[in-house]
């Protein structure tokens, strides 16, 4: 894995607020967001300094193509166009090479829209299990594979246990401990708030299937909602 490290731990400090990001995750998050400026840049017609109806087409069209290579070749177009950024508690900071970006979407430099080149974005970093997960500005949400395919496994297994059959003839089934059945089979009882935020990947980041694994659940279903941060 490959990290970015702020140059106050490269230089041998223990700050504790030094930043030591996993590259791939931050590269990604730093392409959605240049990505999400230049789209709305365009829908709000703020590509230009003085938007022209005759170019209008052409520039979507150029904007657009570029956000499809962006996405299809993030860090060789992004680190063509990224002139310099920096990241602070709540906050990135991106500046877009002015002559680089106007080349891409064929247009002059000095007819870019002053705002365009800079971009200000908001910055979190969370952890989901042992995955550390960067997020910035309002990104597309992400399910978590596992937990989503979990819940709709204990459905399976609650079904079963309402229709009257046992724990451990499940689990013998599965091929899984009884202990396993039990404490997953409990997702199928989160409140539907939950459940539907697991299955759109809009539940906070720091809901895992360890922590809701780990614990017993209320049964009122606001209580869960609190405990689980909601």
């Amino acid at each position: 894995m490959r990290y970015y490290v702020s140059n106050r731990l490269i230089s041998g400090g223990r700050d504790i607020s030094g930043w030591r990001l996993p590259g791939p995750a931050l590269e990604h998050a730093v392409i959605d967001v240049i990505v999400r400026h230049l789209q709305d840049a365009a829908a709000a017609h703020q590509v230009l300094a003085q938007p022209e109806a005759g170019s209008a087409e052409a520039v979507q069209t150029s904007v657009a193509d570029l956000v499809t290579r962006l996405r299809g070749q993030g860090a060789q177009v992004g680190a063509d166009i990224l002139a310099s950024g920096g990241i602070a508690r709540g906050h990135i900071d991106l500046e877009l090479n002015p002559k680089t970006l106007a080349s891409a979407i064929c247009i002059a430099a000095d007819h870019l829209h002053p705002d365009l080149t800079h971009i200000t974005a908001s910055f979190d970093l969370r952890r989901r299990g042992v995955e550390t997960k960067v997020i910035a500005g309002d990104m597309a949400p992400q399910p978590d594979p596992h937990l989503r395919s979990m819940l709709i496994r204990a459905h399976g297994w609650a079904r079963d246990l309402k229709a009257g059959v046992q724990l451990m003839e499940i689990a013998r089934r599965e091929n899984l401990p009884g202990a396993f059945i039990r404490t997953r089979a409990q997702l199928a009882f989160l409140s539907p708030k939950i459940q539907a935020a697991i299955l759109d990947g809009t539940q906070p980041p720091e809901l895992t299937l360890k922590r809701l694994v780990s614990v017993t659940h209320p049964l009122d279903w606001s209580e869960q909602e609190r405990q689980f941060g909601f």
